[in-house]
């Protein structure tokens, strides 16, 4: 007994010499080959000196490792090839549980999915050929009645009647001019600019992407397989994982489905709501450019307190350009965000949503700082539901650390799901 435990000692000292010696020349092969480098090749070496040491964990460890660079590499290189299948299968996934729905019903899946992508295409490119140019007249108006305020206010600054006033408490109207000029008055340019143009540009690049003859009929047609097989590509994905994972692996997808879908099925329908309400409204009262308010109020529904501030503040700027009575338009403008706000957050997302997404407010706000200084504005879109990942994913490594998994059986309870086979 004492001769085999030596012996296999003696073995694994020689797999991680083996290991180490591999390594030490897969860095060396790279730096006399570095000319004629590519992520191929260095991947095929990585396996080539690596998996028939497999049974090592380090070696495991490494050729994962190789594996997911080499992954992120892959779609770095092929990103906007890979754009239409991405949006195509985000597409699917959102509209994947009302095709589910029908075919529960006895709608056989493939009929209510090409119904379904009809329908869509349909209200998108009326979206486009309708509702795009008024909004994009309506935000280029925006900008010249901003300059022109922001003019305004510098000019009210340097008149006499101010200098004479602010002469007698000892301060320079010069001084305080070039200061609105050089500081306050850039800076308000600057925010209005960073909050109209980011939600100008997400919608451009959006339209970017639509607008191209080629995704036009590729991205419906990729949507309609993805929607149309959507439970079988779901079950393949987890077979691409090792088998001992795989259950886990589906009770991940189980609670991130149910976070992340119910997160943002709900926040779009909300937003759509409050879109149509806030331009209805607006246009009813009288305030200038309701069709751009509308549609960043929409937006900005994704963000929590910042969209609502956000909103507030660009609401009762654009109150006060419009024509008649100011003071009647702000209030009008401001009560309107306000009862929209409590509508939202009492009476639909309870109803739409559910419960909540999870997160501590202190959280809430970290994680929508952090992805903004990251990502800009689309990090604060997909600030929530990333947050609530990685919280998830947090909690079940401490869990199963301390082998005390709760996931599993709160959602095997919850959702009886079967996979195909």
């Amino acid at each position: 007994m004492q001769r085999t435990a030596k012996k296999e000692i003696e073995l694994n000292k020689v797999e991680i010499l083996m290991l180490g010696a591999g390594i030490a020349f897969l860095f060396l092969l790279l730096f006399v080959i570095k000319d004629i480098l590519s992520p191929f090749v260095i991947f095929g070496a990585s396996v080539f000196l690596l998996y028939p040491l497999r049974a090592s964990q380090l070696a495991r460890n490494v050729l994962w490792l190789a594996a997911v660079l080499f992954f992120f590499w892959f779609l770095n290189v092929l990103g906007g090839v890979l754009v239409p299948f991405v949006v195509a299968l985000f597409v699917a996934y959102i509209l994947h549980p009302l095709v589910t729905r029908l075919e529960n019903r006895g709608v056989p899946r493939w009929l209510s999915s090409l119904v379904i992508i009809i329908v869509t295409v349909a209200v998108v490119i009326s979206t486009i050929i309708l509702v795009v140019p008024l909004a994009f007249q309506q935000f280029e108006s925006i900008f010249q009645a901003m300059n022109g305020m922001v003019t305004q206010f510098t000019q009210w600054l340097a008149s006499a009647p101010m200098a004479a006033f602010l002469a007698r408490y000892g301060i320079s109207g010069e001084q305080l001019h070039s200061f609105a000029t050089e500081n306050v008055t850039k800076h308000i340019e600057d925010i209005i600019k960073e909050l109209l143009q980011g939600t100008l540009g997400l919608f451009s690049g959006l339209s970017a992407i639509v607008s191209s003859i080629v995704n036009i009929v590729i991205i419906p047609f990729i949507t309609f397989y993805f929607l149309k097989d959507f439970p079988l590509v779901k079950h393949r994905a987890i077979l691409l994982f090792p088998k001992q994972q795989q259950g886990r692996v589906r009770i991940y997808y189980r609670y991130i489905d149910e976070v992340l879908g119910r997160y943002i099925r709900g926040t779009a329908t909300i937003a759509i709501v409050d879109a149509i309400c806030i331009t209805s409204m607006f246009w009813e009262i009288g305030i200038q450019y309701p069709l751009v308010l509308g549609i960043i109020s929409g937006v900005l529904s994704f963000i929590p307190y910042f969209g609502f501030l956000t909103m507030l503040l660009l609401s009762s700027i654009v109150a006060t350009l419009s024509p008649g009575q100011v003071l009647l338009h702000l209030m009008l403008a401001l009560s309107t965000v306000a009862v929209m706000h409590i509508v939202e957050t009492y009476v639909l997302s309870p109803r739409i949503i559910g419960g909540k997404i999870g997160l501590h407010p202190v959280l809430l706000i970290l994680s929508l700082l952090t992805f903004s200084f990251f990502m800009g504005f689309i990090g604060l879109l997909i600030a929530i539901p990333a947050a609530a990942i990685i919280i998830v994913f947090i909690k079940e490594w401490d869990r199963t650390r301390t082998k005390e998994s709760q996931i599993a059986p709160i959602l095997e309870d919850r959702i009886g799901e079967e996979e195909p086979a």
